[in-house]
């Protein structure tokens, strides 16, 4: 018929309201999204590949391959499209203590998850695939080896601001600020100290 279009039109992820941008980018992420409209069922919405603030990765080969850990080893998976030398250099900057893998190639079981700032459902489906992971959100900025994931936190610190506080008590920040002016100690980036004994064993449960 005529008007009719062979392919539909692309789909412009900043110019959808709110909560269709955060459906789609579960669905991009590898979720299932179910449809529906007056509350009949239509079906599930999935997408491929998969894509992590824009960067399109990938997708996963199936099934995932079979990684051998040395006990005592901690495993840290990387979310980030990181090239072969980037990542060679992550990996010895964590020592041997520590194998650093790719986001596809690494097992269910890993330790640490360092993610990109992503959006919130991102983040719940990478959980979903490492549920026994510690997330490590961080920004990269390494201009020798092409590396730039940027988010809000550095963008600010770019264009002026002297440091950053994650959220903590109001009579917290004082400590923080003070901290900062005097020099004593960088703000902690972090929701909550653990030491490597107690990532390790977090995992072996």
């Amino acid at each position: 018929m005529a008007g009719l279009r062979s392919t539909p039109p692309p789909l412009d992820l900043s110019a959808v309201p709110p909560d269709v941008r955060a459906a789609v980018e579960a669905a991009l992420a590898g979720a299932e999204v179910p449809v529906h409209r007056s509350g009949r069922a239509l079906g599930v919405l999935t997408v491929r590949p998969a894509v992590l603030e824009g960067e399109v990765l990938e997708a996963p080969r199936l099934p995932p391959p079979q990684v051998e850990v040395p006990e005592g080893v901690l495993v840290v998976a990387t979310a980030m499209r990181l090239s072969r030398e980037a990542r060679r250099r992550l990996a010895g900057s964590f020592g041997p203590g520590y194998l650093v893998l790719d986001l596809h190639e690494a097992p269910a079981s890993t330790d640490v998850l360092l993610v990109n700032p992503v959006s919130v459902q991102l983040l719940e489906v990478l959980q979903a695939r490492f549920p026994r992971a510690r997330v490590v959100v961080t920004e990269i900025e390494d201009h020798e080896l092409g590396v730039d994931y940027a988010g809000p936190v550095g963008r600010v610190l770019r264009a002026g601001a002297s440091a950053y506080l994650p959220p903590r008590p109001v009579t917290a920040v004082a400590d923080g600020v003070r901290a900062h002016l005097e020099g004593t100690t960088a703000p902690a980036l972090e929701a909550a100290a653990v030491t490597r004994a107690e990532l390790g064993s977090a995992g072996a449960g």
